[in-house]
């Protein structure tokens, strides 16, 4: 899957990834991919919350560890 862009969050608490995640996918088009990666506790449901809320498509979620990434489209 092409991804075309990477947020790297880690190591970062909320609401930092969702600030992160929202000032980024600013601009990008309809059906373009992100992958957000995180490892904060509540990281992947504020995440999924986040792109339910605003219309976003996630294709995709693996495990690391603690480390979570997500990936959507726009």
């Amino acid at each position: 899957m092409k991804v075309d862009k990477e947020i790297n969050v880690v190591g970062r608490s909320c609401p930092i990834p969702l600030i992160s995640l929202t000032k980024e996918v600013q601009g990008m088009q309809k059906g373009q991919v992100v992958r957000i990666t995180g490892n904060d506790p509540i990281f992947e449901s504020s995440v999924v919350d986040c792109c339910q809320e605003r219309g976003h498509t996630i294709l995709d979620t693996t495990r690391e560890g603690r480390t979570i990434s997500i990936v959507f489209a726009v």
